[in-house]
């Protein structure tokens, strides 16, 4: 049964239609999803409407996709759903752009309808994890106090006071349980980046919309980062301290300050993981840093295609063959090896894009891929990352097929503690 089609006053209110269906857009066209596609929506997901847009909707008595633009009289807007971590999105939102010279909000944009009392969206649990559940953060006076604390103790700390603003203000999930003395905690260290990213939290060019968040604006001392990660090993259980976070550019182009940092770090202790989120520019530096006690990478990729990555992530001074080879050269260097893939529905799932894919992964050299919804408006990445000829396959098909063909490899979402690298 298709969910009933979900609408949007100026206001934000949301209203069921009694009759026209929910559609969706595979990336290319728009579908009616099936069962396959769907699940409850998660709790502690966002509900929000699109502005600058004509919805589009399934009516089944005509069988035919109808535009709709008034419901009991008034404007209105379709309605998006803003998936937890942890689900990956299979369809977007079916609508229209009004004006090409509007540019949404960097948000993972998802078809969403309602069903028997309960909202659906088009999507897949990919990570069985509960961490960064909204409801575990409710703490915020525990955060607060905490960061009090830290603060006194570390006063001339400037990443602690960094990351206290990120987690005050912008709800930076590992910056708080950083405070919350458990999960992930970040160590953020470059305000430069050689990848100009079309979808980049923390610097957009001005013909794109604005950062999601504010850039870190220095570099900190090893001393810095070993105050805080050594603060987050001995206070955290399976504690992961992390460079490369939303909150930065590039951390390996700041490679002498990780390098001080994790050799200090690892002559403290054993404890903990050590983990880079890097676009893998300079395999050398991976190979340096395993050496000197790093213990897991994930590198970023929207596509192992190079014309393809190109488009996204416009690189300066290095290529894609530098960032695969920066994968093989990390798992032989014994690093538990991640690719952070940035899922677009159409793009992502085009036939050709799925076949180099799984070609690449078939060597081995990837322990884990995180399935990342792309932050973008789909309109705008379509406009600057022309998508692979043929149609898409479905993200469903898409994982299924992963599973498949890269037997011993896992999917998932989050990075992982030490403690939870062996696969069975």
């Amino acid at each position: 049964m298709v969910p009933n089609l979900l609408l949007s006053d100026t206001k934000g209110n949301i209203f069921v239609h009694p009759v026209l269906k929910m559609a969706a857009s595979d990336g290319r066209s728009f579908i009616v999803p099936r069962s396959s596609d769907m699940a409850a929506l998660p709790k502690g997901s966002t509900l929000f409407f699109i502005p600058h847009h004509v919805l589009v909707a399934w009516d089944e008595r005509d069988r035919a996709f109808v535009t709709v633009k008034k419901y009991q009289g008034l404007k209105c807007f379709p309605v998006s759903a803003f998936l937890i971590p942890g689900f990956t999105r299979t369809y977007l939102p079916a609508s229209q752009k009004i004006s090409a010279n509007v540019t949404l909000p960097l948000w993972p944009y998802t078809a969403v309808g309602w069903r028997k009392g309960r909202f659906y969206a088009c999507a897949l649990q990919t990570d069985p994890s509960r961490r960064q559940r909204p409801s575990r953060y409710g703490q915020k006076s525990r955060i607060a106090a905490n960061i009090s604390r830290v603060l006194k103790k570390f006063p001339k700390n400037r990443l602690f006071k960094h990351l206290s603003q990120c987690a005050l203000f912008y709800n930076c999930r590992n910056a708080q349980d950083l405070y919350l003395n458990r999960g992930e905690a970040p160590l953020p260290v470059s305000p430069q980046c050689n990848a100009r990213c079309l979808g980049c939290l923390s610097l957009q060019e001005s013909d794109c919309s604005l950062a999601s968040h504010e850039r870190i604006s220095f570099v900190p001392t090893a001393k810095e980062v070993f105050e805080v990660a050594s603060y987050h090993i001995k206070n955290a259980k399976q504690a992961l301290v992390s460079f490369g976070q939303g909150c930065e550019g590039e951390p390996l182009l700041q490679f002498s300050v990780l390098k001080e940092a994790i050799s200090a770090l690892r002559k403290y202790t054993s404890r903990g993981t050590i983990h880079l989120n890097t676009n893998g520019f300079n395999p050398g530096y991976l190979e340096q840093l395993a050496n000197a006690g790093l213990d897991s990478v994930r590198v970023s990729l929207n596509s192992v295609c190079e014309k393809s990555y190109n488009d996204y992530y416009r690189p300066r001074g290095y290529r894609l063959r530098d960032v695969l080879d920066s994968v093989r050269r990390a798992k032989k260097s014994g690093l538990f090896v991640s690719i952070n893939l940035l899922v677009m529905p159409g793009f992502t799932d085009a036939k050709s894009e799925v076949d180099c894919l799984v070609k690449f992964l078939k060597h081995g050299f990837v322990d884990l891929l995180q399935l990342r919804n792309l932050s973008v408006d789909p309109d705008l990445l379509k406009a600057r990352v022309p998508y692979p000829d043929g149609g898409p396959m479905g993200i469903v098909k898409m994982i299924s097929l992963l599973k498949k063909e890269c037997k011993g490899m896992r999917l998932g979402y989050f990075n992982l503690p030490k403690e939870k690298y062996a696969y069975t």
